[in-house]
């Protein structure tokens, strides 16, 4: 049998989809409760994908036939929807509603196996007048496929464009817009063959896919590993932080208020901190300011912000409870606003790099 280079090119880019999905699914870097609707989206589109594609050569290997037993079209459209629900922290559906939404799958696949098993398998005969009704079964499954999809998207669009965009969310809406442009494609194909009863190749698609998985592993992957370590930073953090009162505040020289705020409120950790902020809240100018720290530190306003937020960072690099989490997303975490800068001002405080001093 000889095979095309699009099909080679079609059946590595199935290939790197299915090894994706295990990664995100078993590795200890990407796996958690929110990802692993993400690794089995992307493991069962590489089953759909690997079906079709024996289906273009025109071979119909066991296993594949196995695998054809469940409609795999009305599950993934489904976990997708699931990931970008439960990444989006807006939780107004009760778990109970979300199981009722595998049904589709699970009682169409049922009657796709009952169907199967006679035709495809030749387990037993189905009576003549079901034999006579199947085109108009898989007909109807082909319609219902586009719109149980259709339904995925629109729904998950409301849930990730639902809250106001910070880091994590602006990559999860670049995320939903790669995923669901690749599903409304599938959809066309779908519809196609609905229309004209004519299945169509899915080379095409596939070298979307495969653009797709490159720029997850390489982009989006990395940046919803940090932003979810962040996120779990921030909340060990906060259990520590002490809340002031306004006369706490009010009270006392404001040189050992801005103290109090930096140790116990933590406000150094906010990257878009300001000097106007702080002498805000302390209720002085910013002049007078820059006056206090000089005089008790010696160092100007950034240098004295920047120190406390080492400070931090090497007590998380010392604090077995940080191990699991990458040193880049404590650097973040505790207030600079890049890689660069983390590394240059750690460097800067200490004389080695994140690295080394967590290393020793």
């Amino acid at each position: 049998m000889k095979t095309s280079f699009l099909e080679i090119f079609t059946l590595i880019a199935i290939l790197h989809c299915f090894i994706l999905s295990l990664v995100i699914l078993l590795s200890k870097f990407f796996r958690n409760s929110i990802n692993k609707y993400l690794g089995f989206t992307l493991l069962i589109i590489s089953i759909v994908g690997l079906n079709n594609w024996f289906w273009d050569i025109g071979i119909s290997p066991t296993i594949i036939n196995i695998l054809d037993l469940l409609l795999w079209q009305f599950l993934y459209p489904l976990t997708y929807f699931i990931f970008f629900y439960k990444a989006s922290g807006v939780f107004s559906i009760k778990p109970i509603k979300l199981t009722i939404l595998f049904l589709p799958f699970l009682v169409l696949s049922l009657f796709n196996i009952m169907v199967s098993l006679s035709t495809i398998f030749h387990f037993y005969s189905l009576p003549e007048i079901i034999e006579e009704s199947i085109a108009l079964f898989y007909k109807s499954i082909s319609l219902l496929s586009i719109l149980f999809s259709l339904c995925m998207i629109l729904f998950s669009y409301t849930y990730t464009f639902l809250k106001k965009t910070s880091l994590s969310e602006k990559w999860l809406k670049y995320l939903w817009f790669s995923f669901s442009l690749i599903l409304l494609y599938g959809i066309l194909l779908e519809a196609y063959r609905f229309i004209y009863s004519e299945k169509l190749p899915l080379t095409y698609l596939w070298t979307f896919v495969s653009i797709f998985i490159y720029w997850l592993i390489y982009k989006g992957l990395y940046q919803f590993k940090l932003s979810n370590d962040q996120y779990e930073i921030r909340g060990i953090v906060k259990k520590s932080i002490h809340t002031l009162s306004d006369s706490e505040i009010k009270e006392g020289p404001h040189f050992k208020k801005l103290i109090i705020l930096l140790e116990e409120q933590k406000i150094h950790h906010n990257p878009n901190l300001s000097r106007d902020t702080v002498a805000e809240q302390l209720g002085i100018s910013s002049g007078y300011l820059s006056q206090i720290i000089k005089k008790n530190t010696s160092i100007n306003f950034s240098e004295f912000i920047n120190s406390y937020r080492v400070k931090d960072i090497k007590e998380m690099i010392n604090d077995p409870m940080f191990n699991k989490y990458s040193l880049l997303s404590i650097g973040l975490e505790c207030g600079f606003n890049s890689k660069t800068s983390f590394h240059t001002n750690f460097k800067k405080e200490t004389g080695q790099t994140p690295s080394e001093f967590r290393n020793q």
